[in-house]
């Protein structure tokens, strides 16, 4: 893993299981398709606990933080083998993560109840697209830090990290209604694979 200076203070390093309090804010600060979603939550780190620290924890080769003046503003995560990762995440991370969301009483919003039923459906992807697209990858930046050209250094960084080490193909989960993130990964010979009114997967091959 190198650590990648990207100029005016901001640097993209190798994240720890120490920044996960760090790294589940920014996510819940990016949750409503890129922007803050703070205030549709009573359950916060729910959403970092589904989308970030299971690669912190269980894929950190491929887990980065990114830095600006000392805060994290964003992360990228990825992973080579998506079968291997999901088997892990199946033996212990969901299943005690489940356990303890099903065994508190909650008082939660309508976006809290979409979340808690996103990780009950946690498992394992489509034998047909991993097979092609073994790897896959995630990103998430700050509103405050968007659209200055970090994402898309980070995403070449990832990408060249995963084809060094051997991946066939990546793939990637995006909100149905985010033609900005879309667009954004078309320019990496990203293309749509399978699309419902609320996600859309897109692949890459190597």
């Amino acid at each position: 893993m190198k650590e990648l200076d990207l100029g005016r203070g901001v640097v993209l390093r190798p994240a720890k299981p120490t920044d996960l309090p760090e790294l589940l804010r920014v996510c819940l600060q990016t949750g409503d398709s890129g922007k803050d979603a703070t205030h549709l939550h009573n359950l916060p780190d729910l959403v970092g606990e589904i989308y970030v620290a299971p690669y912190v924890l269980h894929e950190p080769d491929f887990a980065y933080a990114l830095w600006a003046d000392n805060t994290v503003v964003g992360y990228l995560l990825g992973v080579l083998d998506t079968n291997e990762f999901e088997n892990q995440l199946a033996q212990s991370y969901w299943p005690q993560t489940k356990a303890r969301y099903a065994q508190q009483d909650f008082e939660i919003t309508p976006s809290d109840e979409a979340l808690l039923s996103d990780l009950a459906k946690q498992g394992f992807s489509d034998p047909e697209l991993v097979a092609k697209y073994p790897s896959h990858l995630h990103i998430d930046i700050v509103e405050s830090h968007q659209s200055a050209g970090y994402g898309k250094s980070m995403i070449a960084h990832l990408l060249s990290e995963l084809k060094d080490a051997g991946s066939q193909g990546v793939h990637l989960h995006m909100s149905a209604q985010n033609d900005r993130a879309r667009a954004f990964y078309k320019k990496f010979g990203f293309v749509e694979l399978t699309e419902d009114e609320n996600e859309c997967i897109m692949g890459v091959t190597y």
